[in-house]
């Protein structure tokens, strides 16, 4: 009988492949779930099964691993919505469909949205933090602007306006939805849809 004490094995950690899509997979649950504030460095890396040391390997700090999370969850939410919108084309067009796509993706799965605002409020109260946000403001504006454009033949100026329309809209209306989640905005994102019928005005 071996009456020695059992010795807990020291945890060997190590720099594997996908630590860095892990850490972010776990600030995307945790972050989306308490805000920046509230999460910890030690909680995130506890969820990803990797040191907090290891952690600053891959992000200098918890902002850092946000701004990387925005991007992951932003490049899931537009795969999902090219999915609704190639569930729903065949019966309609794009300027018939496309607000009413975001508007169903962002009630199925509103993270991309509370992980927007945790951006733009940490840019906010860190004026270094800004160039970033607006960064990726100006990135998904103007990859709205290409996929207007696609789809409809408008000219670059009107896409732009209508973009920044929509950039705003979706967010506001993602936001209502969020704190009311009961809310029906139908009507709200077929109104701003609308922008996408209007014809570009001709040179005089």
């Amino acid at each position: 009988m071996n009456d020695q004490p059992k010795t807990k094995q020291k945890r060997t950690w190590t720099h594997q492949a996908d630590n860095r899509e892990r850490l972010i997979a776990a600030g995307s649950a945790i972050l989306a779930e308490k805000g920046i504030e509230a999460t910890t460095v030690k909680e995130i890396a506890r969820r990803a099964d990797v040191s907090p040391g290891l952690f600053h390997y891959y992000f200098a700090t918890k902002d850092d691993l946000l701004l990387a999370v925005v991007y992951e969850a932003g490049a899931r939410f537009n795969q999902q919505l090219m999915r609704e919108l190639q569930s729903i084309s065949a019966q309609k067009q794009f300027p018939e469909i496309a607000m009413l796509a975001v508007a169903a993706v962002s009630r199925r799965d509103p993270t991309w949205y509370r992980l927007r605002y945790e951006l733009y409020a940490l840019g906010l109260r860190n004026p270094d933090f800004m160039p970033a946000v607006a960064e990726m403001i100006a990135k998904g504006r103007q990859s709205i602007v290409q996929t207007i454009q696609e789809h409809t033949g408008m000219n670059e100026e009107q896409a732009q306006a209508v973009a920044a329309i929509f950039h705003a809209c979706t967010d506001g209306l993602a936001l209502q939805q969020i704190a009311q989640p009961g809310l029906d905005l139908t009507e709200a994102y077929r109104l701003v849809q609308s922008l996408l019928m209007v014809e570009a005005p001709t040179d005089k």
